[in-house]
């Protein structure tokens, strides 16, 4: 499948015929992230007092309000490390009619692969209630997610199963400062939106110099406790 020639997007460009791209996603999307990020804080927290013992490549999963929960521990000696780690931020507003089985596999056959790229420390996966989910990934280096992007099972979930799953995604790229281990908040650095409703698939970039942040407040500052 050949990708789309991307629109290139200023920091406050929206596109009227996409809103997938209004810029008041920033606020939401970023607590959200907060939120999946103080999750594994909460479980930092919890092996250095030594009330759960965590491995490599372990699948925690949870409900809260009978949504669907999951967070992947990859490399737990490094999420305990204070050090800048990169995250990949996944936001998709999913079909009624989506196969669930297809989408489901393959997230499943995403998170078998992980072992394959250490630089990946974790995935963490939420279900909203408004159909929408989303997904974050922290790993060490910016290399390290094209690697994984040129993975046949990463291809095969943007080339096939995204537009048959989604409306339309968003990716943001970013950082997070002194890592999972510190107390910092995501920052945002550069998005990316495809929207499937519209032939030939439309896609953009939006880059944000000096990056997109907030601080948590409300529900994004409290994690549930994933169960032990």
């Amino acid at each position: 499948m050949n990708a789309p020639t991307p629109h290139l997007l200023g920091p406050n460009d929206e596109v009227e015929d996409h809103p997938i791209t209004t810029t008041a996603n920033y606020e939401s999307d970023l607590a959200l992230l907060n939120y999946l990020l103080q999750d594994l804080r909460a479980l930092i927290r919890q092996a250095r007092r030594g009330d759960v013992t965590l491995h490599d490549q372990q699948v925690i999963n949870w409900e809260v309000h009978g949504l669907a929960r999951r967070t992947v521990i990859c490399d737990p000696a490094r999420l305990m490390e204070i050090a800048d780690v990169q995250l990949v931020g996944f936001f998709g507003d999913r079909r009624a009619e989506a196969n669930k089985p297809v989408v489901d596999q393959s997230e499943f056959d995403l998170i078998d692969e992980f072992a394959n790229y250490p630089g990946i420390m974790s995935y963490s996966s939420v279900e909203l209630d408004d159909g929408y989910w989303a997904n974050l990934v922290v790993h060490r280096e910016p290399d390290d997610r094209e690697a994984w992007r040129g993975s046949e099972v990463h291809r095969d979930a943007v080339d096939r199963v995204a537009p048959m799953a989604y409306h339309g995604v968003r990716i943001h790229n970013g950082c997070i400062l002194d890592g999972v281990a510190g107390t910092q908040t995501a920052v945002l650095e550069c998005t990316k939106y495809w929207d499937y409703d519209v032939e030939p698939t439309w896609h953009a970039i939006r880059t944000l110099p000096g990056g997109e942040t907030i601080e948590p407040s409300g529900p994004g500052a409290k994690p549930s406790e994933p169960p032990t």
